[in-house]
């Protein structure tokens, strides 16, 4: 399973990619909202989840 995000349209794709290893924060749905950061690593940088937050108005 992959979390999917609006990227910032560098690259061939227009959207970034949450993994769920990266991912232990639990909800309900199909969907949520959820604020993340960007991890330094090596060898390869990635995004994780911070934590849930409201959907935008």
């Amino acid at each position: 399973m992959f979390f999917t995000f609006p990227a910032n349209g560098r690259g061939r794709s227009a959207a970034g990619f949450l993994h769920i290893e990266h991912f232990d924060l639990p909800f309900d749905g199909d969907a949520g909202w959820f604020e993340i950061e960007k991890v330094s690593a090596k060898p390869w940088p990635y995004w994780r989840a911070v934590r849930q937050t409201d959907p935008p108005p």
